[in-house]
């Protein structure tokens, strides 16, 4: 072999190395593309997966806080009005003290029993009212179905149209409800 002979080989080979060189890099540079293709859709599930659970956190939160606000409604519903039953079932008692002090020309000695009566009725209603128990005025005002129940009519000039001219027994709200209403006779 003659020197230009060993040349060309060795440009052969030279030439075959560099493409196989090139080759080899060509198939680095598209497995690096195919990872960073792989990487880039990871990352794109991922951010999608914590958006979803972000989301999901979010609808939980704020269910949670409907929840602890529905809840703390109740309760404060429950506390304003536990008592309810009870001063309902106080309520006719309320009334015979009432009847009981409306005595027509007492004698000396009854007078001063009822004022004792009266004082111990003052005691009671004030614990009532400082427990948001609260007498309905009824009369001369106008008729309120919410309020007041008309179990008679009558028909008197003196006072106008739909007005309570008589309550005949009272009525009572708890704080904001009523737990008894006004019977009352109403003027047509």
């Amino acid at each position: 072999m003659n020197r230009g002979e060993i040349m060309a080989k060795e440009k052969e080979t030279t030439q075959e190395e560099v493409k196989e060189e090139q080759e080899v890099v060509e198939e680095t540079q598209e497995k690096e593309e195919q990872k960073e293709e792989s990487l880039e859709n990871q990352m794109k599930k991922l951010e999608e997966e914590v958006n979803t659970w972000k989301t999901d956190y979010y609808k939980v939160f704020a269910d949670m806080e409907n929840l602890k606000r529905r809840l703390e409604k109740e309760h404060q519903n429950s506390l304003k009005f536990m008592m309810q039953s009870f001063i309902e079932e106080l309520l006719p008692v309320v009334d015979n003290f009432e009847r009981s002090l409306n005595v027509q020309n007492p004698s000396e000695e009854v007078q001063t029993f009822l004022k004792g009566y009266q004082m111990i009725f003052d005691q009671l209603m004030a614990i009532l009212k400082k427990n948001g128990v609260e007498v309905i005025e009824a009369q001369g005002k106008e008729f309120d179905p919410n309020l007041h129940q008309a179990v008679m009519t009558t028909q008197d000039d003196q006072y106008g149209h739909n007005i309570v001219v008589e309550e005949l027994q009272k009525g009572y709200k708890l704080k904001d409800r009523v737990i008894r209403a006004s019977l009352v006779k109403v003027n047509e």
